[in-house]
């Protein structure tokens, strides 16, 4: 099977093929020519797993803690821990979840031999809704269909809540906790901040439409994960793609087409008129999530001591001197 056979075999959800139109279907060509998307997933995972031993070495930590959602991310991630040596201890943190999302997640501890735990967060969640309940009238409305922000608020309370905890396991085993982030959710701004990002993040660099899946095939993660409709586990919309408007693989590709110059202008700076609507439509999806979500990936913005030298490069140097 070729790479390309390969990619539309992983990105498919629940049997049904995944279909692009012409122009994606070109741009995703292009994409393979260029070997941005290559077969090279033994040399990544290789490359991860010894970064992750350097860590483990230099920081003399062992633990790793990390949220099982029953998803692709957290399972590769485990997996790759537990390749380089770690401890590591997932967690299911069910909070008013799909009983199906959190049975993947136990599936997923089993099939890779780590630890589990499980803490149940419904109702600690539904109490904190209530507890601001005079500033926020909506959250603890759970009766019916909230709107999206009301979702998104409450979604945001779920992951923080999950984070919390899984902080304070990792300070109970002397741990720390991982991240699960792809770099498609990264550039989509695709997270809750200070609610998915931990402290080393090993597939940040991954795409969420061919690295991700192939790597956690390679891992041995289950098929009924890996092909599972990809979700944030946070009850704001029918899945990722949902709420993204398109497919992961659509979203790759135009956004790699971006990031390598590959995507043709307008004069006036729109997305060329050549290209079909639905790639046009894509486009304008990968352009607005990447521009409204920016300032989470700077984040916090640390400003600059307005009369003094640059603190912050002293204190890296400091650090640098420390670590030699």
């Amino acid at each position: 099977m070729d790479i390309k056979e390969n990619i539309l075999r992983l990105n498919a959800r629940g049997g049904e093929p995944i279909v692009l139109d012409n122009d994606l279907n070109n741009m995703l060509n292009k994409h393979i020519e260029n070997e941005v998307y290559a077969d090279n997933i033994v040399e990544l995972r290789d490359g991860l797993v010894s970064d992750l031993v350097d860590y483990k070495n230099e920081f003399n930590i062992e633990t790793v803690v990390l949220g099982m959602s029953g998803g692709i991310d957290s399972a590769l991630t485990a997996s790759l821990f537990r390749d380089a040596g770690y401890k590591v201890i997932g967690i299911t943190l069910p909070v008013e979840q799909d009983p199906e999302e959190t049975n993947r997640g136990v599936e997923a501890c089993e099939a890779l031999g780590i630890e589990h735990l499980q803490v149940d967060l419904t109702e600690v969640y539904r109490f904190m809704c209530k507890t601001v309940s005079h500033i926020d009238a909506n959250l603890p409305r759970f009766d019916y269909d909230q709107e999206v922000d009301t979702k998104i608020r409450r979604g945001n309370i779920r992951a923080r809540l999950r984070m919390n905890t899984l902080y304070n396991i990792a300070s109970l085993h002397k741990g720390f906790v991982a991240s699960t982030d792809n770099f498609s959710e990264l550039a989509a701004g695709f997270w809750t901040l200070h609610g998915d990002v931990g402290d080393v993040a090993p597939i940040q660099s991954l795409s969420k439409s061919w690295e991700v899946p192939a790597m956690a095939e390679l891992q041995g993660v289950p098929e009924s994960i890996i092909l599972a409709k990809p979700t944030d586990g946070l009850g704001v919309a029918n899945g990722d793609e949902d709420q993204f408007g398109c497919s992961y693989l659509e979203f790759d590709i135009a956004l790699f087409g971006e990031l390598h110059g590959l995507v043709n202008y307008n004069l006036n700076g729109t997305v060329s008129d050549d290209y079909s609507e639905r790639m046009k439509d894509v486009y304008n999806i990968v352009r607005s999530r990447v521009g409204s979500t920016i300032y989470k990936r700077f984040n916090p913005s640390n400003l600059n001591h307005p009369t003094q030298p640059n603190r912050y490069d002293l204190l890296d140097n400091f650090d640098n001197k420390i670590r030699r």
